[in-house]
């Protein structure tokens, strides 16, 4: 999923000379709380800032953070936004504000989830009208849903491809967090989200706040079903071998690294060293019980592309397949013991060219998947 923060306004309620997004909440500029759910969640893999010539300074804050900048035209939220989606390609894209300070990547990942889940081209996350009374508040968007008064928080997910539609049919996700509530537009909500953070650094660990609570992570049932299904498609891949001596050359590999990809180290580890053993099964344990380190030289493989590729740099996907292959043709030298030092270099090309065709493959359904996959 690519996050995109739109941080290019005047902000002219603020009456400060300070640009909006680089105000300072709980110690840092208030953008960097946005940036830093986003990065720890489990489901955003590129985080791009929105910028206008409004905005200078958080422009050069923003790119000290190593952050994506996409520069638009200034002529409001939403045509900046679209102006922004159409830069960033034909894929999905969750849109946030740079003044929602107290957004987590419970949240994000629980909007995604939903939106993946939804097979509808957009979603809002809204919250109801009496929250925003609660706060004070007068929010400037009030539409019904069954009844009941919302308010969009500011958090949305769109598909990229339809952009340009006038109208697009859109799922929602209801929250009643005061704190996702709390847009930073006038000085008095300014005052206010301090407040709360002066009260949530009094009452509650910093671990506690910045990890996600356990009931929102991927439930146990639905992870190891994902996994699964993706041995299953390991199961395939290693009856279609591609040509070389090497018995259990095959392309059992490729669901692990693209589990990796797509779901992150864990998925990618136990799926990447599953697929071996079941290719060393089938192919009869050809080098014995060697077939079991190399095993988990495969999980950490598949752990290690998944790891890298969460980070946000657009190298980030290269580097972990580079590393993918890197490993998975170092593993020869586990079966030294078996075939020799020889042996071993004999096999070297046709485990590198083998491991880069389950690397590149995985990489390259990744990329035409990713933002449009619907689970």
């Amino acid at each position: 999923m690519n996050a995109l923060i739109m941080a290019g306004g005047k902000a002219t309620r603020m009456n400060t000379p300070v640009e909006k997004p680089l105000l300072e909440l709980g110690g840092k500029p208030m953008i960097e709380h946005v940036v830093e759910a986003l990065k720890q969640s489990k489901t955003v893999d590129r985080v791009v800032v929105a910028v206008t010539g409004n905005t200078p300074e958080t422009t050069r804050r923003a790119k000290e953070l190593k952050i994506e900048v996409v520069q638009t035209p200034g002529d409001g939220y939403v045509p900046d936004m679209r102006y922004a989606i159409r830069r960033l390609g034909p894929c999905a894209v969750l849109t946030v504000s740079a003044d929602l300070p107290f957004i987590s990547a419970e949240i994000v990942d629980q909007a995604v989830e939903k939106y993946m889940c939804c097979a509808k081209p957009a979603l809002t996350v809204i919250s109801p009208a009496e929250v925003y009374e609660r706060l004070g508040s007068n929010p400037e968007y009030v539409f019904e849903v069954d009844g009941r008064s919302m308010v969009p928080i500011g958090l949305n997910i769109i598909d990229g491809s339809r952009i340009d539609e006038p109208e697009l049919e859109e799922a929602v996700l209801v929250t009643e967090s005061e704190e996702l509530a709390l847009n930073v537009n006038t000085p008095r909500e300014l005052e206010a989200a301090r407040e709360r953070f002066k009260k949530m650094e009094n009452t509650t660990p910093m671990n506690e706040y910045s990890e996600p609570s356990p009931s929102r992570r991927v439930p146990r049932t639905y992870r190891l079903a994902r996994i699964s299904v993706f041995s299953a498609l390991s199961v395939i891949g290693s009856f279609i071998h591609p040509p070389t001596p090497i018995q259990t050359a095959a392309f059992d590999s490729a669901p692990g690294f693209f589990a990796a990809l797509y779901f992150g180290p864990l998925d990618g580890g136990c799926v990447s060293g599953i697929g071996h053993v079941i290719t060393s099964i089938i192919n009869g344990f050809p080098l014995g019980v060697l077939h079991l380190p190399i095993a988990l030289g495969m999980a950490i493989a598949g752990a290690t592309m998944g790891s890298i590729n969460r980070v946000n740099h657009p190298l980030a996907l290269a580097a972990a397949v580079a590393v993918g292959i890197a490993i998975n043709t170092g593993l020869v030298v586990l079966a030294v013991p078996a075939i020799g030092w020889a042996g071993a270099l004999a096999f070297v090309p046709f485990l590198l060219m083998a491991a880069s065709l389950n690397s590149i493959l995985s990489a390259a359904v990744y990329v035409g998947v990713r933002g449009r996959l619907r689970s």
